[in-house]
């Protein structure tokens, strides 16, 4: 497994950021956090409020916790009572460190092993998630 470099991370961010501002979007924070869920990048933007860095980091941590992008926990959340109830107790279990809504996504090398992942918020949830996807096809990596 490569390890996502620092650099890399940074590049990540900025293309977030990029994509955010050419939505027009209010200011974000943009987390990314390596495989081992270790944070290895944050920015926040001027004007976001403080729990919005809180939040892209649950939402890359939940990403990488669950194996899978966090809009899919979300539809998981949406799905019964049953899921919801999973998703309520793994937020508990875990500190409150899964937030349910898109915006997490994972980070795969060209061999498709996840190196990584990233969590936007201060927007609309699904263009959190629209920047960091295009984020990361920007850089050169697969999602």
């Amino acid at each position: 497994m490569s390890e996502l470099t620092l650099q890399q991370a940074n590049a990540l961010i900025n293309e977030v950021l990029k994509q955010a501002r050419s939505k027009n979007m209010p200011p974000i924070a943009v987390a990314v956090l390596d495989s081992g869920a270790h944070l290895k990048a944050l920015q926040r933007e001027d004007g976001v409020s403080f729990l919005r860095v809180q939040i892209a980091q649950a939402k890359a941590w939940g990403a990488l916790g669950m194996g899978t992008n966090s809009a899919q926990i979300a539809q998981r959340y949406t799905q019964d009572e049953l899921q919801r109830g999973f998703i309520t107790a793994l937020n508990t279990m875990s500190g409150g460190q899964v937030i349910p809504l898109p915006g997490g996504v994972l980070v795969k090398n060209a061999a498709g092993e996840i190196v990584a992942a990233v969590g936007a918020a201060g927007g609309v949830s699904t263009d959190d998630e629209e920047c960091v996807l295009a984020a990361i096809q920007a850089i050169g990596f697969e999602s």
